[in-house]
């Protein structure tokens, strides 16, 4: 009995040893999962997102960051196995791929971030270079249209620029494309507007060489005014003796066509009438005969060929007189200079004084070489 009792214990000796010893195999045959790869393919991917990949390289980082949770979906799937089954192959090559791809992530978005830097730079430069020349457009009065695209072009490049600087690189972006647009656009239909209302420029040129001409040859007085400029000038034996800053139409670009299109007229005219006290409510004023006979046919014309109405009448009444200084082009198609301008102009002319009116003395090429 003894005897059978010490070969049991025995044997349940051997086989607690064996157990141990086999829990020691099984132990050490576990399969370990990729820490490492994990954490490198995590860190990776982190980064990639702090160079905002997931903005400038959204389809490479969407890539790394599906590969690193398919990774965790294998890790979570194998460790439901039991663990002598467990296999993390994929998870490993999974992850590794991840981080390769977590790398190619932030070398685009690098790449694509000092790209569109460059790109937002040059944009805005030349934007402010564009704002610069309409700002020499503005000058002359414009249709709303126009003002208002001028208006949305500076607003969304003020808006790009402050984007720019906090960083925010589409948005920048975005807001500077609509601002490119839209003061390209009003540049263009600026310009072309302008560029027509030059094609007079011959005929100025012309008008202003006569006046100074007849008053040099005369010995006498002549008025011109320059609408561009905002000037009007006194000649005396065909040489400038005095100059006024002038104040025009609302709309004084081009000539005058009808009545309350608040135009300045052009052309060559004279003075026919000195107004003071009672007579006038502009302190003084000069009425000059405008329409003249040039004037009444071409408006003539127009209303026989359909390019104004028939119940369209000619304007009358335009003078050059005071209560100028406003700073700003607001008579209904007259010119206006302050008052203290005004005496001293009424002392000078005399009724049948000629009376000059152009767009402008200089060319509309050396107006915007002038600005640069």
């Amino acid at each position: 009995m003894r005897k059978i009792w010490k070969r049991t214990i025995i044997l349940v000796m051997i086989l607690v040893v064996l157990f141990a010893a086999g829990s020691i195999i099984a132990i050490n045959m576990k399969p370990e999962p990729p820490v490492l790869e994990i954490e490198q393919a995590r860190q990776a991917l982190a980064l990639a997102r702090t160079v905002k990949a997931d903005t400038y390289a959204k389809e490479t980082f969407a890539q790394a960051q599906l590969l690193y949770d398919s990774a965790m979906a294998f890790w979570n799937r194998e460790n439901e196995k039991f663990f002598l089954k467990r296999d993390f192959t994929a998870v490993a090559q999974t992850s590794a791929l991840s981080a390769q791809i977590s790398e190619r992530a932030i070398e685009e978005s690098n790449r694509s971030v000092n790209d569109l830097e460059t790109s937002i730079t040059t944009k805005i430069k030349k934007l402010n270079q564009l704002v610069d020349e309409v700002k020499v457009l503005s000058r002359f009065p414009l249709p709303q249209r126009i003002s208002d695209k001028m208006a949305k072009g500076r607003l969304a490049l003020s808006e790009g620029e402050a984007a720019y600087d906090g960083e925010l690189l589409i948005q920048a972006n975005m807001k500077l494309t609509e601002a490119e647009s839209n003061l390209k656009a009003a540049h263009s239909d600026a310009y072309k507007l302008i560029n027509n209302y030059f094609n007079s420029y011959n005929s100025w040129k012309s008008w202003k060489a006569q006046t100074i001409k007849n008053s040099k040859n005369s010995n006498s007085t002549a008025i011109l005014v320059d609408k561009f400029a905002g000037k009007c000038y006194v000649y005396k034996n065909g040489s400038v003796t005095h100059e006024f800053d002038a104040e025009l139409g609302k709309n004084w670009i081009g000539d005058k066509r009808q009545k309350g299109d608040k135009v300045t007229p052009e052309g060559l005219y004279k003075i026919t009438d000195k107004k003071e006290g009672a007579r006038t409510k502009y302190h003084r004023a000069l009425l000059i005969n405008y329409p003249n006979d040039e004037d009444k046919k071409r408006f003539a014309a127009e209303i026989k060929n359909g390019t104004l109405p028939k119940k369209s009448k000619i304007g009358n009444l335009i003078e050059i007189h005071g209560h100028g200084g406003k700073g700003t082009d607001w008579t209904d198609g007259c010119v206006a200079l302050t008052n203290k301008d005004m005496d001293k102009l009424y002392k000078l002319v005399q009724n049948g004084t000629p009376v000059t009116i152009i767009g402008s003395s200089i060319t509309l090429d050396e107006i915007l070489k002038s600005q640069k």
